[in-house]
């Protein structure tokens, strides 16, 4: 009994002295994000952008900000990441793809070996990262480049992974890439679930999709949140290539975002409790919200800002007991370059320098993607259409051309001008980066017409405009039914007639019914009439004097 008394006393007493040991400190740790970084290597020609700011040292004046760049990324990622030991950085994809001249005519091998530098650790794809094809992603994925061989002789591939939990095998239903990536900063496990907006069908050619489908984005990271924590992982986060529109500052307090709208906030609201935090991507915003309590990050786009995501993690549940997060613009006056980056993007950059130098012409001053004066064709826009429909009338009769809105990538040249400046073919690739076909066919008055009406469809929060060539002209009401909304649609000045066949070039991208307009799929005697960036090359080689920076006034709104 007395042994047994003593073991009672022993015992007591170390459950005692148990209580008394205060549980370890939090784990802080810092994740890092960059998305939509489009190759932007580069500090200049084309600049990542551009902004105008409130300037703190003088209220109610603002200041210019040039920002990105992948020299000035490594300088801030070395400054923030000195105040956070424990840090990764991570993407929410379009790193590559629809990238200025100086990563997309090395197929976009210097992006890759740039982001590998800079330590990427872990991506969602975007919809960008598929525009050349499944094999063109995995051997940027892999450096395993083919018969034609890498670009750059120092090429070996992505040193970080991509993930799509919801882009599935079409036949067995199993995830193309990997759904998920688990790593490990200061003992604590992370798990990262990648996932691309579900509308990418609509968003690149339907050949780089063969043999895939995909899935809704929160279904399919919800799926996997069981087989993560079946491995004692409690901390997950969400890489999701789809975001918001947000008109506020980066940085708000309390992280409440008013206005922010836009598909990544139902897909959150979906998501399984056990995910953390979600970095967004896609719309190219910048912005630290909380949707319900869960933290949603996007970092502008171009390598502009870095999203900071700081939590702390028990050492004992695993469990992310709080977050906070800042979005960091990439000012490069804050952040100088970084001498050994810089060094390596100049090396780069010389391998295309002579192709990319040549100029194409001199226009009497920059042409603007957005439109002027209240009206609603794009100069810039305009001019692209332009240079197809004289492309394919080398080759016979054509009526009209079209391209899509997000075919044209930036102004030209991308960081504008109010005076005369000179176009290089840098200036030109950055504008129309896709390598894209432009496709002669004949096509029904009808098609045509349902064609400019799905500028208007439902489910859009905008319309999404067409640029077209110089010879369309139409009106459009705001608040009309969609098939009522067209009001005197004329080409060459005459009625568009429904039974009639019209000659149209496009791209190829809408010609297979890309961003929905589904009614050029209905285009018949289809043929080849040569790729656009050749196309606008030669028409700024011809026309760049003559060329207008305000809009024509052809496509204008009514008021109701």
């Amino acid at each position: 009994m007395i042994l047994r008394w003593r073991g009672y006393a022993a015992l007591a007493s170390l459950l005692a002295g148990c209580a008394t040991v205060p549980e370890a400190p939090p784990v802080e740790i810092s994740l890092f994000a960059l998305n939509d970084f489009h190759g932007y290597i580069q500090a200049s020609r084309p600049l990542p952008a551009r902004l105008s700011l409130p300037d703190p040292a003088q209220p109610g004046q603002t200041r210019r900000v040039d920002a990105g760049g992948a020299a000035h990324i490594a300088s801030a990622l070395a400054e923030l990441g000195a105040a956070a030991p424990n840090h990764l950085l991570i993407g929410a994809g379009d790193l590559i793809g629809a990238s200025p001249s100086q990563s997309a005519l090395l197929r976009d091998e210097p992006a890759i070996l740039v982001l590998n530098r800079l330590g990427m650790s872990v991506s969602s794809i975007g919809n960008h990262e598929l525009d050349r094809g499944q094999a063109a992603l995995l051997e940027r994925a892999t450096g395993q480049c083919g018969a034609q061989g890498c670009a750059t002789q120092a090429f070996d591939g992505a040193r970080f992974d991509y993930l799509a939990a919801n882009v599935l095998s079409a036949d067995t239903g199993r995830p193309w890439l990997k759904p998920y990536v688990l790593r490990e900063l200061a003992g604590q496990r992370i798990a990262f679930v990648g996932a691309v907006t579900r509308t990418l069908p609509a968003m690149i050619p339907a050949s780089a999709l063969a043999g895939l489908r995909v899935e809704d984005e929160a279904i399919a990271i919800n799926r996997v949140v069981p087989e993560i924590r079946a491995q004692g992982v409690e901390t997950i986060i969400a890489l999701i290539h789809e975001g918001a529109e947000y008109a506020g500052p980066l940085n708000v307090p309390d992280d409440r975002c008013e206005g922010l709208s836009g598909p990544i906030v139902d897909i959150v609201n979906r998501l399984d409790p056990a995910i953390d935090a979600v970095f967004s991507a896609h719309t190219h915003q910048g912005y630290a919200c909380r949707i319900n309590g869960r933290l949603v990050l996007q970092a502008r786009n171009y390598g502009t800002a870095i999203a900071e995501l700081r939590l702390k993690v028990s050492p004992r549940s695993h469990d992310v007991v709080a977050s906070e997060a800042t979005i960091h613009l990439v000012d490069q006056a804050r952040y100088p370059a970084n001498p050994a980056m810089a060094a390596y993007v100049t090396e780069l950059e010389s391998l295309t320098a002579a192709i990319r130098g040549e100029v194409l012409t001199e226009l009497p001053q920059g042409l603007p993607r957005q439109p002027t004066d209240g009206f609603t064709d794009s100069p810039f826009g305009t001019v692209v259409a332009d240079a197809q429909l004289a492309a394919a009338r080398r080759l016979g009769p054509v009526d009209i051309a079209f391209t899509n809105a997000g075919g044209v990538r930036t102004d030209l040249p991308a960081q504008g001008s109010d005076t005369a400046v000179q176009i290089t073919h840098s200036d030109a690739f950055a504008a129309q980066p896709f390598g894209n076909r432009i496709v002669v066919m004949s096509l029904r008055g009808e098609h045509l017409l349902q064609a400019l009406q799905q500028q208007f469809r439902d489910g859009l929060a905008q319309p999404l405009f067409l640029h077209s060539a110089s010879g369309l002209s139409y009106r459009w009401r705001a608040s009309a039914d969609p098939t009522q909304r067209l009001v005197d649609v004329k080409l060459a000045g005459e009625p568009i007639v429904p039974t009639r066949v019209y000659r149209v070039a496009v791209n190829n991208f809408l010609a297979d019914g890309g961003d929905g307009y589904t009614a050029f799929t209905h285009g018949e005697a289809r043929s080849d009439a040569g790729g656009d960036l050749e196309a606008l090359k030669r028409y700024l080689s011809e026309q760049g004097q003559t060329l207008s920076a305000r809009s024509s006034g052809r496509i204008r709104p009514l008021q109701d």
